[in-house]
């Protein structure tokens, strides 16, 4: 049971990061356009977008579990500046 949950919290991170890391990218896009509404919703939607982080990473006991923790955030950061700049080229 324990494998599973830790499985789900890793997979909780990485989407969480890859819907940060887009809507980060969003926000700069919104902010680049001088679109206010566009820019107000992505500030909004940032914290909660980023809520994972706050209570999976505080609860995390050893080293060894935040490396993993940081290893799914990463991909999740790195696949979502892919599917980002993706979105942005081919706009």
């Amino acid at each position: 049971m324990k494998k599973n949950k830790n499985n789900n919290k890793h997979s909780i991170i990485f989407l969480s990061a890859l819907a940060l890391e887009i809507g980060s990218t969003m926000y700069i896009s919104s902010v680049a356009d001088k679109d206010m509404a566009s820019t107000m919703v992505w500030a909004f939607l940032g914290p909660f977008i980023a809520l994972p982080f706050a209570g999976y990473v505080a609860d995390e006991k050893t080293w060894k579990g935040r490396f993993y923790l940081a290893l799914s955030s990463s991909a999740g950061y790195a696949f979502g500046a892919f599917l980002s700049m993706q979105l942005i080229l081919n706009h």
